[in-house]
């Protein structure tokens, strides 16, 4: 008999700030036909994953690891992105010891049901697994990944499931785009950056003439033009400073309520749309309302999944990883990598995170134990 000892980190459903570090025991002994356990290697972190816990409920994030055990009333794990090696497995087609990337709970070990098993990768199909999005439940082989480079690991755990939205976010503009200039709002976040540098990147192909300008905070501003990413880079407080004789679309990554009001008293009719996508500044005392606002909510594993049936698979990762690759050839100089190690150290990063922190420039790889 093998029995794994699983550090989880659990939250707080209703408080975020009060967690717990649990030791569940997995025998592999005892896995059903199908099941494999996953050892997480590594796992990035940043205020998207705090998105995840502040919007557990409403868009059901809680559901994808559920804790077992006592205290399991009222605490959830927040999911992450990251590397997993397979160190049990009772499916025929997935061996111990491929690694893979994708979906992870805030964990050492956990048990998944492989299934829509194909040589690019497989799905948790687990029966205890409430998913919100098929795309959520994909596993990708890095033996088999386009997009995967072993010497840019911290990349990938921190920026690639966020820059996978900006992909799909930017084709959306694209798709919908009538000319107007583009407002990004929380644009210090990577989701954002990845997003504006798209948008420029395309312009010329696509023979636009918008403006890609960031709204942030304003000892963010310097920091935020730094990266080259934006034409423009205002603060909250120098809304004013926007041509009125543009018309604008709002991509709304903070879900601050006020900073629409304040959008909407500055340009009137000028600003024609408005689509929610992140909620970076979940303490925010005044929420977006979306049907007020006629705005749209942008649900990126949707789209990823339109596309990726349009496209094909293999297209799509390909697609994908060419605009990866050239978005990180261009902001190189701008991040840098941080590691932490053990339950306490990813505890207290998670908590400098959910209270702002946490510096957004960092690349953080975290790892339960020591390779």
């Amino acid at each position: 008999m093998t029995t794994i000892n699983s550090q989880q980190i659990w939250v707080n459903q209703q408080d975020l700030s009060e967690t717990i570090t649990q030791h569940v025991m997995i025998n592999t002994d005892e896995l059903n036909d199908g099941e494999v356990l996953l050892e997480i290697e590594s796992f990035g972190f940043s205020a998207n994953n705090i998105t995840y816990a502040a919007l557990g409920f409403k868009m059901g994030y809680w559901g994808f690891f559920p804790t077992t055990g006592s205290p399991e009333n009222g605490y959830g794990i927040v999911p992450v992105w990251g590397f997993a090696r397979v160190t049990a497995s009772r499916h025929p087609e997935v061996k111990i010891g491929e690694k893979v990337f994708g979906y992870l709970p805030m964990a050492s070990h956990w048990v998944i049901k492989a299934g829509k098993v194909a040589p690019h990768g497989f799905s948790d199909i687990h029966e205890k697994r409430k998913s919100i999005s098929p795309v959520y439940d994909q596993y990708l082989r890095c033996a088999s990944d386009p997009g995967y480079n072993a010497a840019r690991e911290a990349w990938q755990l921190n920026f690639r499931p966020l820059f996978m939205t900006s992909f799909v976010l930017d084709d959306f503009v694209a798709e919908l785009s009538q000319g107007e200039s583009l407002l990004v709002s929380s644009a210090s976040s990577k989701t954002a950056l990845g997003t504006a540098q798209l948008l420029k990147d395309q312009r010329q192909t696509r023979n636009a003439s918008y403006k890609v300008i960031g709204l942030t905070s304003a000892n963010k501003v310097a920091k935020v033009l730094a990266t080259e990413c934006y034409d423009q880079v205002l603060s909250y407080e120098s809304l004013s400073e926007l041509d009125i004789k543009r018309n604008y679309w709002l991509l709304d990554f903070a879900a601050n309520g006020k900073l629409i009001t304040d959008l909407t008293t500055v340009l009137g009719d000028k600003l024609s749309k408005v689509t929610l996508i992140g909620a970076t500044d979940w303490r925010a005392e005044e929420k977006p309302n979306p049907k007020a606002l006629g705005a749209e909510i942008f649900f990126a594993p949707a789209r990823v999944k339109l596309r990726q049936s349009e496209w094909g698979h293999g297209v799509f990762l390909d697609n994908y990883a060419k605009a990866w690759q050239g978005f990180a050839s261009k902001v190189n100089n701008t991040f840098y990598e941080q590691h932490y190690t053990g339950s306490e150290a990813i505890t207290q990063l998670y908590l400098d995170t959910l209270h702002g922190k946490a510096d957004t420039n960092a690349l953080n790889v975290m790892k339960f134990t020591a390779a």
